[in-house]
């Protein structure tokens, strides 16, 4: 699409932060998905960058005040993952209550552990999801009630209370959403204020043996302080498609990753085809439209 439209384009799906402060000089556009950090220093070495397009939701690879500073615009496409991450969110819950991953790995094992693995319904579950009024949010709650007939609680910072009464879940606030919920989802972006949102005041007001579920980012939730609520049970598993580094390196959250009440995916919420050619169509669909 951006070749059609007599744009020079450049694709380098490897490149290094230190070739990117080398050659940003050399682009008025910048196109990353999330592996790429756009740092200050970046920027400042960029003399002719006027826009940088994030294909994805969140832009905490991005140095915004910095991008402000400079006058250059910042796009996304905030849109597009909704379908694929509030799926994948529903999968995640599915395979902790129904111990999937578990059963598939003793299985391939060669062991046959049927005792173990009594699951239960999403049907019967009281889902919370905090962060209930932005897209993803508010599909997943869609799903849960009008797909499982779950009972959803909402909560967010914003007010939700119509979007809420048309899907057909409750707002409520934040302590009786975990004192309730036997799922607690996660959707918020990822802010100096929402940093260790999920701390271990927030995991003690949880209700007993409840399930968290995050396919946000991974310093939303103080990892160290999920897994000692795991082992003591307060909490009686996770699913997690992020975390505080990726591919986790701390023995604490290879730990966590390794438990068997805890289902791990690679950061793969928006990593579907449709998705990826969904958000690949509005960023070049934008592009276009700016340098027209």
């Amino acid at each position: 699409m951006l070749k059609k439209a007599k744009l020079q384009v450049e694709e380098d799906p490897t490149i290094t932060a230190e070739l990117l402060l080398k050659r940003i000089g050399d682009f008025d556009a910048l196109i990353v998905r999330g592996r790429t950090k756009v740092t200050a220093a970046a920027l400042d070495a960029a003399s002719h960058l006027k826009v940088v397009a994030r294909s994805g939701v969140g832009l905490d690879n991005i140095d915004l005040e910095a991008a402000k500073k400079r006058s250059i615009k910042v796009i996304s496409t905030p849109a597009a993952p909704t379908t694929s991450v509030a799926e994948l969110t529903i999968g995640l819950m599915l395979n902790v209550l129904r111990k999937i991953s578990y059963a598939d790995r003793t299985i391939k094992e060669g062991r046959w552990v049927k005792n173990e693995l009594i699951g239960s319904e999403l049907k019967s579950k009281t889902v919370g999801i905090i962060g209930a009024a932005g897209r993803i949010g508010m599909e997943v709650a869609r799903i849960a009630v009008q797909g499982f007939g779950s009972t959803v609680l909402g909560y967010d910072v914003i007010d939700l209370s119509e979007k809420a009464r048309q899907v057909g879940f409750t707002v409520t606030n934040l302590d009786d959403l975990l004192r309730q919920s036997d799922i607690i989802s996660i959707h918020v972006p990822y802010l100096p204020a929402t940093h260790h949102l999920v701390n271990r005041n927030f995991l003690e007001k949880t209700k007993q043996g409840a399930v968290i579920v995050n396919a946000s980012r991974g310093d939303i939730i103080d990892g160290q302080a999920l897994l000692e609520s795991i082992k003591v049970g307060q909490i009686a598993g996770a699913g997690l498609d992020v975390f505080h580094k990726e591919p986790p390196v701390d023995e604490w959250e290879k730990s966590l990753t390794q438990l068997p009440n805890v289902v791990c995916t690679a950061h793969i919420g928006a990593q579907t085809t449709e998705c990826q050619r969904l958000e690949s169509v509005q960023i070049a669909e934008q592009l276009i439209q700016l340098f027209q």
